[in-house]
């Protein structure tokens, strides 16, 4: 049956951030870059004043669904009480689900489907940021199963995003260890090298971030943004490094055959060194950004500058010991990567055949 948006949920934009303004008590809120496609970023949270006759508003609860209103209009995520007390801001739009009519889980996946196959892009305002108005998201039309048939596919397609969430949160705990054991052995010796010393350097690579964006080859391809690719055949094999060269500094590591974009400095260690360099380069992100990052416009990597900065090179016991701990950390890591990019490719196989009933769920 189909259903126009404001009779399924209760919507509502949240509150304009303005200093001189806003009174209150300062609380934390969500901005357009906390959210994510199916989950939160609440590391960098920033705070505004808000009143107590305003607390329902702008305030959420467990089971909304909260989505970006500009810049990637449509992207969401469900609200779980991950932190209490939150708030949004003007850029969010907070969905209250009627949730006699409409599970919520089916709800996010009918956005990310819509997202995926542009149907929310004809309903865009542009003119240079694309913005999804309130409004517009009211009119929107949705046709909905029964609530059995909904709770059906969306269990389907959470059990598969579940266990992308669960080997995501173990490699993050694994990288933290990892770089806990590099602070407390090498983080304060004396330089006694040159980066370039221990540098081996791949070959650059042609291919541009777009063409890889509709590529759905095995192998994972590394590029200056967060997102992790696919690419039909490898650049490189073994243990290897991967630097923005524009925009900020950011390193990735990865065990495994890869390919990269050609914004991306593809790097390895001589002698069993590259998890430790991996580790040593991102302790230094900030000092990367700052002093070998240059340029008046987009900044790029100074690789020459970078290869010239002195580093400690450890003795091979030390190393031995060291990556007796890390490897195995690092091989994790990247078998679950690996999983994970199979994992997605399967649900976005499933989502628009269970979506559009192609394919259905037996009891």
């Amino acid at each position: 049956m189909k259903y126009r948006m404001d009779e399924i949920t209760e919507s509502c934009l949240g509150k304009m951030l303005d200093a001189k303004k806003n009174k209150g008590e300062y609380q934390p809120y969500l901005a357009n870059i906390n959210v994510r496609w199916g989950s939160f970023d609440l590391e960098k949270l920033s705070l505004m004043r808000f009143e107590k006759d305003e607390e329902e508003r702008y305030g959420i609860k467990y089971g909304d669904l909260i989505m970006c209103e500009g810049g990637e209009p449509g992207r969401c995520a469900i609200w779980r009480d991950e932190l209490p007390n939150m708030k949004i801001q003007k850029a969010l739009h907070r969905i209250r689900p009627n949730t006699e009519l409409v599970d919520v889980e089916y709800l996010y996946y009918w956005f990310l489907l819509s997202g995926r196959n542009d149907l929310l892009r004809r309903h865009f305002t542009e003119t240079t940021i694309k913005h999804l108005p309130g409004e517009t998201l009211k009119q929107l039309v949705i046709d909905l199963p029964d609530m059995k048939t909904q709770k059906g596919i969306s269990s389907v397609l959470r059990v598969i995003d579940k266990k992308i969430t669960v080997n995501e949160h173990i490699n993050d705990n694994l990288s933290a260890m990892a770089y806990d054991i590099y602070m407390h052995n090498f983080f304060s010796k004396k330089p006694n090298a040159k980066l370039k010393d221990i540098l081996t350097e791949a070959e650059k690579s042609a291919i541009q971030v777009g063409e890889a964006k509709t590529s759905n080859g095995e192998y994972p391809f590394f590029t200056s943004g967060a997102t992790i690719l696919k690419w039909n055949e490898p650049f490189v094999d073994g243990r290897n490094c991967f630097l923005n060269t524009g925009g900020n500094a950011d390193v990735k590591f990865y065990v495994g055959k890869a390919a990269y974009s050609t914004d991306t400095w593809s790097i390895s260690a001589k002698s069993e060194m590259s998890d430790y360099l991996y580790l040593m380069l991102f302790s230094i992100k900030p000092e990367l950004d700052q002093k070998f990052f240059q340029g008046t416009g987009l900044k790029h990597l100074q690789k020459p500058l970078l290869k010239d900065r002195p580093i400690y090179v450890p003795e091979k016991l030390e190393l031995e010991a060291f990556n007796r701990q890390v490897m195995p950390m690092f091989d994790i890591i990247s078998e679950n990567t690996r999983e994970n990019q199979q994992l997605t490719s399967l649900r976005d196989w499933l989502l628009p055949m269970l979506m559009n009933g192609q394919a259905t769920i037996s009891d």
